[in-house]
């Protein structure tokens, strides 16, 4: 290990230290120089008719040697060299340091921002002699802000959707519903059902959500015990967010109906759930759910909202057609949906 050279302070007259010597001021630079080598901050300075007359740690895609003597055009943008002139001025005017972010096309496959910041450097007579500046690329983070800005678009708008939803649920429970307890109760599942379902998505960054763990999910919110008397087949298939949304619905929906009047409210009942294409139509998926083995099922007398988000709702949203069958040996339920609503 090297020792560090040692240095006597500068002292003036009266002992009062003014200053280290050259040495010691060459081993500061030397270790500030190792600190800033491959970081993003270069460091420049320019004579008072914006030449750069000094450049260290240039940045990644430019050399010292393409940036020497020249002025700001024949180096930056004309949008930077216009914020640099800005910056100048306000520099001379108040004698502070000036701050702007610009934009510096070095790499035509990477746009590449950077923080300037500016020093000008004064004579006896107040007049600029030179200019002392940095020059910190930030593209990483305007990356990230960009990225940030997008969720944030993205969050508004599911906002959006997801109060439309509730708003739906809300007006169709509640014309269906025989009193406040009923409207309270069944509006409680409907958005219970609707919140594991965003849970399913978010375990996928809301990219989508495979079918089979929304089956799952939703049969296991009510009826976890019954989860080995449903049997799922046929293909995973990852559904888009919006059309999980709804799915989940119709799943909560008919997940409920099983547990009050149908194959899972018993031991011996069975639901297969299955999920394929069409045969025959590659543009199409199908899903279905199937109940046996439960007590006799009776067509119901009036058109409930299950009924309504099973056959209308559900179907309207994921472009495809809806079939549901109240047969003696067990409620049938077929749902087809354009092959658009599903992630490749």
């Amino acid at each position: 290990m090297t020792t560090p050279p040692r240095s006597t302070p500068q002292r003036d007259k009266a002992g009062r230290p003014v200053g280290v010597s050259h040495i010691a001021k060459a081993a500061l630079w030397e270790r500030c120089a190792q600190v800033l080598r491959g970081s993003q901050i270069s460091l420049f300075s320019q004579d008072a008719a914006g030449h750069f007359t000094w450049i260290f740690n240039a940045p990644e895609g430019l050399s010292p040697s393409s940036i020497l003597g020249k002025g700001d055009a024949e180096v930056l943008p004309m949008e930077a060299v216009e914020q640099l002139a800005e910056a100048k001025q306000a520099a001379d005017r108040t004698g502070e340091m000036q701050q702007f972010e610009a934009f510096v096309p070095l790499d035509v496959d990477t746009p590449r921002w950077f923080d300037f910041m500016l020093v000008p450097e004064h004579d006896e007579d107040g007049i600029v002699q030179a200019y002392v500046g940095a020059a910190i690329d930030i593209t990483e983070r305007k990356i990230q802000e960009e990225h940030l800005r997008i969720v944030m678009r993205e969050l508004a708008h599911r906002s959006k959707n997801l109060l439309a939803v509730i708003q739906g649920i809300a007006r169709q429970t509640a014309e269906n519903a025989s009193s406040t307890e009923q409207f309270v109760s069944r509006f409680n599942g409907r958005i219970f059902s609707l919140s594991r379902a965003h849970d399913v998505l978010t375990e996928a960054d809301w990219r989508g959500a495979r079918i089979f763990d929304l089956v799952r999910s939703q049969i296991a919110l009510y009826a976890e015990t019954r989860l080995d008397q449903v049997e799922v087949s046929g293909t995973n298939g990852f559904l888009r967010p919006n059309a999980a949304q709804y799915l989940g619905l119709a799943l909560h929906e008919l997940t409920t109906n099983a547990i009050k009047y149908g194959a899972l409210g018993t031991d011996e009942g069975r639901v297969k759930v299955a999920f394929e294409r069409v045969h025959g139509d590659c543009g199409r998926y199908r899903f279905s759910w199937y109940e046996c083995n439960g007590p006799p099922v009776k067509q119901p007398k009036a058109k409930s909202f299950g009924v309504v988000m099973l056959c209308e709702v559900v179907p309207t949203t994921v472009g495809g057609e809806a079939d549901l069958d109240f047969e003696e040996t067990g409620l049938c339920y077929e749902l087809t949906l354009a092959k658009t609503q599903l992630i490749p």
